[in-house]
């Protein structure tokens, strides 16, 4: 649900109790119960693990709120993965009302990422209302002329409506001027240096409309 979280949770056919995170997403979830089993083996009490679990609130660039102006929420999250972008928008839906949107920005992070999982990307997204894609963020890697951020940007399209290419970080934040409304849900995405954007991007947001004659 939006608020996080809640499962119960059972130890060999016995109920041990009711779970409640703050974190949304299964994936989330599977951590949470993985460190009950770990506690439990060690031999802490459910209440003591569950309490424990409860006040976590999150790392830093997993899902982590960055503001929320004119309506419209912005998420930071280190996902650079397929497996990690796909639960990471499953995870985002749960928030959405009727008719508000997840836009996602992405970063593809190394070139060899991006070529071993060029398909697994394209097929990422599903969730996702619009999705804009920059160039890729090399990390040190020298660039072949196998992959870039166009390409993936491409194969996205072949199973996406609205796909956006937008290779400069500079431009990132007049495309999204152009994307975003009320109720929109954004979330940017990689494990490189997209989330240096986001400060302008509601810094800009923020100013009041120039008014024109």
């Amino acid at each position: 649900h939006a608020e996080g979280t809640t499962a119960l949770v059972w130890e060999k056919g016995t109920v041990l109790g009711v779970l409640k995170l703050c974190l949304l997403g299964h994936h989330n979830l599977s951590n949470a119960l993985a460190a009950v089993a770990i506690g439990r083996n060690l031999g802490l009490e459910f209440e003591d693990i569950a309490k424990g679990l409860a006040s976590f609130i999150g790392a830093r660039r997993r899902f982590e709120l960055r503001g929320e102006v004119n309506g419209i929420t912005f998420i930071d999250d280190y996902a650079h993965h397929p497996s990690e972008i796909r639960v990471t928008l499953a995870a985002a839906k749960l928030l959405l009302q009727p008719g508000e949107r997840i836009v996602v920005v992405f970063q593809p992070h190394r070139y060899s990422r991006t070529l071993t999982f060029l398909y697994e990307f394209a097929q990422s997204f599903a969730f996702a209302d619009a999705v804009v894609i920059t160039k890729i963020y090399s990390a040190g890697e020298a660039d072949l002329g196998l992959v870039s951020g166009e390409k993936l940007a491409k194969e996205i399209g072949k199973y996406h409506k609205q796909v956006i290419y937008q290779p400069s970080l500079t431009n990132v934040c007049d495309c999204l001027l152009q994307t975003l409304c009320p109720g929109d849900l954004t979330l940017f995405l990689g494990a490189g240096n997209l989330n240096q954007v986001i400060p302008e991007v509601i810094n800009t947001l923020r100013q009041p409309a120039t008014a024109t004659s």
